[in-house]
């Protein structure tokens, strides 16, 4: 991989990803080339905002189109599909009953973790 197929990659990175946990863009600082095996860079993204890090295993372009020709079909890629819906496990009524509720955040989550782990309780008392 060239210096200028690098600088093409990271500036994809930059433009399609941001942070999962705040949301913030990455710059060209947080985002750090680690090595290639094969078709597959491995880069660290580090958010600026949040300090989270990020392992990204990217397929090079170049593999991704020799892969297309050699099926002979469209490659079902992220980028070139649609999201397709998951199947839900909510019984009939619970969907209205939750739609007014707002997302769990990440803060909520470290603080159940912590809560876990310094009560050490029969998870069953709460469930």
């Amino acid at each position: 991989m060239n210096g200028k197929n690098l600088q093409e990659l990271i500036k994809n990175l930059q433009v399609f990803y941001t942070c999962p946990s705040c949301g913030a863009h990455y710059r060209n600082e947080d985002i750090a080339f680690l090595g290639r095996v094969d078709e597959h860079c491995f880069m660290q993204l580090t958010c600026q905002a949040c300090s989270l890090p990020i392992l990204a295993t990217v397929l090079l372009a170049s593999q991704i189109e020799k892969s297309v020709k050699a099926d002979g079909a469209r490659a079902n890629f992220a980028t070139s599909t649609p999201r397709k819906r998951f199947r839900s496990d909510l019984k009939r009524g619970e969907k209205a009953k939750f739609s007014g509720s707002s997302e769990i955040s990440s803060s909520e989550i470290a603080n159940l973790h912590l809560y876990l782990s310094n009560n050490s309780t029969d998870l069953h008392t709460y469930f």
